[in-house]
């Protein structure tokens, strides 16, 4: 008997619970009737709280694991008497499903969402200090960030959601959640185990490391290693997890769930990707040696992986330039299949969940649903907060016919039962993270029969890939339904060198015996069986022809069911066709040193002479020697006829841009590098004087105004905006102002995209005409060409070596000129920007070279004139007001002479700030809103305060420009105004002015 089972049999025994649903429901829980299984869930839930200080509940997906530990929470605080806090912490994808389901189901629990900014939390940490609350919902991320705040308090249940990620005690999620001061631990995973008994005690020991301490995980290996052939060890592992661990599978449980059933359809290869996925395979062709490195083999398996979905995903190989149209769907054999399978099942009336782990693949599968006009919404990594919770919104609101989802992102977590089909493009080496994805549909409150398809290249690496990972799930499954775990040696991905050249070799004698596609028609009918008004017909099993002679029947689509045996490894053939294929390759690079002997057979793969090892010839070490030479020499010499072929191709796209610039008539306005190229010789010299601030014609000029609108009469100007890559012209902020202004602006940038001239560095400069003339100088637009637009429509922060570039070829231009800059403050309200970065480069590159530069803040304009109107109207000037100086507004206080649109007062709210006007500055949405409180927000000219934050002497210089712009106002820190608020009058502001001099 073990320490381990010694220690676990000397807990107190469990106290059952007598209380009933009924009870609950005194206690808050509303609008939920639990199942059998839930309410004795909760209860064991409930008695473990009693005599340990954690639990495991390791329900199967898709069994209502939140709805139990809501349930919990309202046991804790009805029958407990506990207030609080407890603490929920979960991935950011399902952060607002939890705050949905407690505000529902159990309202009396107040609730509080930390997420946000640095700057939102700060004073979200400021609201919570000051006010009692029950639940705090977080993700991980956050409380690795701000964890010594977290740490301050006691909660009394710590709620860790998909808790797998739990599984290396030795990660600082792991370590850092482990010194929080917490009564009770509860960890929510439906793959309580994925690979090993470490796992399992990373888990073990962060609920009850009293029992399991962190240094003997070895001895809690060591003790039941040979779990899977012993049954007196299986019978203990069951004894030693069973107080911790309970876990329900739907089979058992969930009766009334719509039936679920797996399909594999495998798919031919089309002949560019036999091609490529050859070429992957000889491209580094001493990983397969004895000594090649794991790190080598594993690229070679992701690139071949990407070719099995679509050959454009390996770099170089999308044609340029790149325009979606049919040889998208055309150029690979699971986009083919998948592209007939999408129309039999929107005409049968089915909605699908689409999983792949690449995110590159969902350009293309988005690319592909925008090509046939089908509705989608989509979900990664890459997207946040609002947009995320929009889209699975829209997916279960709309009949919206695809939802793509990644793998990662998508696969826990989520409700998404307004799908009745999911299709996996590919597969993960690990099945249980297929298994949570798939749950998505197959979950309490689906109403329809699932089916699960798994699209698998026929002999390629994901045939072996998924044949390993069907092996490694069954002996999982076999052992944690029974209360067992699996020490299975391999990892979620396959790591040895061994294994790795077996799954690259798999499938390779009959996947490059010929050229040619092997992609053909299939009945899906037969396939994928009927569907009556949206519903599979579960009942009619799909008719499996039998094929007399595999052999002959040649590359096919075949499918299976979940049952079938899925063991495969690499034939002999396999490994004789892929030593034919290096020694071919050998061949060809000994035919390159020696200057055209051709040693390569001219016949196909499959009747080259199949080479054994008994041919092979020993070399001496001076033979070896000089094989190694002319490889290396060989592999040169081809690297440097790719690098030709490379300076040939970007040539030849130079050469047919101009050419559809002539034909267009189109003449680019891009300032040419070499405008600046000339004074950058001239920078170590200038640099000298950067940090000065003697002259006041070398520094930057803070103005309060509108930068469409250059504040130097009959002086030219030039406008700085930041724009993308795209060509597409944005909408609101300084986009919709300048269009406002002149309409040159719009039609110039569309039309640099459409002439593919939007490199980023680029810089557009041409001059703008205003709708209505103007005595004023003439002005110019640049636009700066700083950020990036991907396929999946996001657009990357501000480069600042690409503002760099630009700044340095508009000093050229301005001076040439004889210009002023002027630009707005770039990137304010970009979360994490470098304003301060940027405003030295602006500095170095304009106004310390003599270049007159004006930063503005935008002020909003009398016709503005109440918050409800400021807050109700998409007026251009607001909205850019918000976007790019956020934290620059002005404010009054009440009086009686102002009203509200409706002619009445603001009621009810305290008037001892009567006719003080307030102008905020370098001061946070939040804190702004909170200071506020007792002013209402109206446009101004006159300010009799500006209440501003000063971090570094930068800001001092911009509060002197701001006291010019209001020279009666009285500049003061915040803490006035809570000053005046804590006294309720209008206090002496004199202690808190800032010092301007």
């Amino acid at each position: 008997m073990s320490k381990f089972l010694q220690a676990v049999q000397n807990l107190p025994e469990r106290v059952k619970s007598d209380w009933t649903e009924k009870d609950l429901n005194t206690w808050g829980l509303r609008e939920i009737k639990l199942r059998s299984y839930q309410l004795a869930g909760v209860k064991w839930l409930s008695e473990g709280m009693g005599i340990l200080e954690g639990c495991i509940l390791g329900d199967e997906m898709g069994l209502g694991k939140t709805c139990q530990t809501i349930s919990l929470l309202a046991y804790a605080r009805g029958f407990l008497g506990m207030d609080g806090p407890f603490l929920v912490v979960s991935p950011l994808t399902v952060l607002e499903n939890w705050k949905q389901e407690l505000e529902r189901f159990c309202p009396s629990l107040s609730v509080v969402c930390y997420t946000g900014n640095k700057e939102e939390r700060a004073e979200l940490q400021r609201e919570i200090n000051s006010k009692q609350f029950h639940v705090l919902l977080t993700t991980y991320e956050l409380c690795l960030r701000d964890a010594q705040w977290l740490k301050r308090r006691n909660w009394k249940i710590l709620v860790v959601d998909e808790a797998h990620r739990l599984k290396n005690q030795a990660s600082k999620l792991h370590e850092t959640l482990s010194e929080f001061s917490v009564d009770f631990r509860l960890l929510l995973t439906g793959t309580p185990i994925q690979n090993n008994l470490q796992e399992i005690y990373s888990l073990l020991t962060f609920i009850q490391p009293s029992l399991f301490p962190h240094d003997a995980t070895e001895e809690f290996v060591s003790s039941y290693a040979d779990v899977q052939t012993e049954d007196t060890l299986v019978k203990e592992l069951h004894k030693v997890l069973q107080p911790f661990l309970l876990r329900r599978v739907k089979d058992e449980v969930e009766k009334k769930l719509p039936q679920k059933k797996e399909l594999v359809v495998y798919h031919g290869m089309t002949a560019l990707q036999k091609k490529h996925y050859k070429s992957i395979l000889m491209k580094d062709t001493a990983a397969f040696e004895a000594h090649g490195k794991t790190r080598a083999l594993h690229n070679i398996l992701m690139e071949l992986r990407k070719c099995v979905n679509h050959p454009y995903l390996i770099r170089g190989v999308e044609p340029y330039p790149y325009v979606v149209g049919e040889h998208v769907v055309e150029a690979s054999g699971k986009l083919s299949l998948l592209d007939h399978m999408l129309a039999y099942l929107l005409e049968g009336g089915h909605r699908v969940l689409l999983f792949s782990q690449f995110t590159l693949m969902l350009d293309y599968l988005q690319e592909y649903a925008e090509l046939r006009g089908y509705g989608y919404e989509r979900l990664d990594g890459s997207v946040r907060g609002e947009e995320r919770n929009l889209a699975i919104k829209n997916f279960k609101t709309k009949d919206t016919f695809i939802f793509l989802l990644s793998t990662k992102a998508g696969g826990v977590g989520l409700n998404l039962t307004a799908a009745d089909t999911v299709i996996f493009v590919d597969s993960d080496f690990n099945p249980q993270n297929d298994l949570q994805a798939e749950a998505r549909a197959h979950r309490i409150g689906q109403e329809r029969a699932v089916k699960v398809i798994r699209l698998l290249g026929k002999d390629t690496v994901e045939e072996i890939i998924y044949s390993r990972a069907m092996s490694k799930l069954q002996l999982t499954n076999t052992v944690i339904e029974e209360g067992r775990f699996s020490l299975l040696e391999n990892p979620k991905t396959a790591s040895s060198a061994p294994e790795l050249r077996d799954i690259l070799t798999f499938g390779v004698d009959k996947l490059l015996s010929t050229e040619t596609s092997s992609v053909q028609n299939v009945d899906l009918k037969l396939i994928l069986g009927s569907s009556k008004d949206g519903c599979w017909l579960m009942d009619e099993e799909p008719v499996i022809p039998v094929e007399d002679d595999e052999e002959k029947a040649g590359p096919s689509h075949m499918y299976e069911f979940e049952g079938k045996d899925y063991s495969k490894t690499p034939s002999a053939k396999d490994r004789e066709v892929l030593t034919c294929l290096f020694e071919e390759e050998l061949a060809l690079k000994m035919d390159l040193v020696n200057d055209g002997r051709t040693l390569r057979s001219k016949t196909g793969v499959g009747h080259y002479p199949l080479a054994t090892p008994s041919r092979k010839r020993t070399l001496t070490e001076s033979q070896m020697e000089e094989r190694r030479l002319k490889k290396e020499e060989s592999i040169a010499k081809k690297a440097k006829i790719q690098e030709e072929k490379k300076r040939q191709r970007e040539e030849e796209i130079y050469k047919n841009k101009m050419a559809r610039w002539d034909l267009c008539g189109y003449k680019s306005l891009c300032l040419s590098s070499t405008d600046s190229e000339g004074e950058d010789v001239d920078e170590d010299g200038e640099n000298s004087s950067v940090n000065s601030t003697d002259s006041e014609d070398t520094e930057i000029h803070y103005v309060i105004g509108d930068v469409t609108h250059p504040q130097t009469p009959r002086m030219d100007a030039i406008i700085v905006h930041c724009v993308d890559d795209s060509g597409r012209w944005g909408k609101g902020g300084l986009f919709t102002a300048l269009e406002v202004r002149s309409d040159e602006a719009k039609k110039q940038y569309e039309l640099a995209g459409n002439m593919e001239d939007l490199d980023i560095g680029h810089v557009l400069l041409f001059p703008i005409e205003d709708k209505q003339p103007t005595l004023n100088g003439r002005d110019h637009l640049a636009l700066i060409v700083a950020q990036k637009r991907d396929k999946s429509n996001n657009v990357s922060g501000i480069q600042l070596t690409a503002l760099e570039k630009g700044l340095k070829k508009i000093y050229r231009a301005a001076k040439k000129l004889k210009a002023s800059v002027h630009l707005p403050r770039i990137g304010h309200s970009t979360k994490g920007f470098n304003w301060y970065g940027t405003e030295r480069l602006i500095r170095k590159h304009l106004a310390h070279r003599g270049i007159p530069t004006f930063v503005y803040y935008y002020k909003q304009t009398p016709s503005q004139s109440t918050v409800e109107a400021s807050s109700s109207q998409a007026s251009t000037s607001l909205y850019y007001w918000r976007s790019h100086s956020p934290c620059d507004s002005a404010m009054e206080s009440p009086q009686s002479s102002i009203s509200s649109p409706q002619g009445k007062g603001a009621p009810g709210l305290p008037d001892f700030m009567n006719g003080v006007h307030v102008y905020f500055h370098n001061i946070g949405d939040t804190d702004k809103k909170t200071l506020a409180r007792y002013l209402i927000a109206y446009p101004l000219i006159f300010v009799t305060h500006i209440v501003a934050e000063v971090e570094s002497p930068n800001q001092i210089q911009e509060l002197r420009h701001f006291n010019t712009q209001y020279p009666q106002a009285a500049v003061v820190r915040r803490k006035w105004l809570e000053s005046c608020y804590a006294n309720q009058r209008i206090v002496n502001s004199f202690k808190y002015n800032h010092k301007l001099k």
